[in-house]
């Protein structure tokens, strides 16, 4: 099983045009499975997504418990972690994510590793055909 993203690009003042991985995937909303943007990030341990999009996956805040993370620069965030269902394809599976409060901040849905690239799938960012290709192992 593969899956094909074209690269999504950027104008960032200072750097100029930059590649932003996206992968396009479903998450089983109180609507039925939907399809969201989620931002590769091999950097992130978990997938997190804003706390704020929780009611629409069906998911109370109060009942996830609560841990802690550090983003950059060692600052400490709260985070609400849960199994969140989605969808690679056809393949329906339930992964590990963490919500977190980015206030009036937006933030991007972030597609970690945890349950996805340990061993599960592959992931390649393809420079010459300008894909993101997450490839089952």
């Amino acid at each position: 099983m593969f899956l094909k993203f074209p690269f999504e690009y950027a104008e960032i003042e200072g750097l100029g045009r930059l590649f932003y991985p996206i992968a396009k995937l479903d998450l089983k909303t109180i609507y039925g499975y939907r399809e969201f943007d989620f931002l590769v990030d091999t950097g992130a341990d978990v997938t997190t997504l804003p706390v704020h999009i929780l009611p629409v996956l069906g998911i109370e805040k109060d009942k996830c418990k609560v841990s802690y993370t550090f983003g950059v620069g060692g600052i400490k965030i709260k985070t609400y972690e849960f199994l969140l269902p989605i969808k690679f394809g056809r393949l329906e599976l339930s992964i590990t994510a963490s919500a977190v409060d980015a206030g009036a901040n937006s933030m991007p849905l972030l597609l970690g590793r945890k349950d996805i690239f340990e061993n599960r799938f592959n992931l390649t960012l393809d420079s010459k055909q300008k894909m993101v290709i997450i490839k089952k192992n």
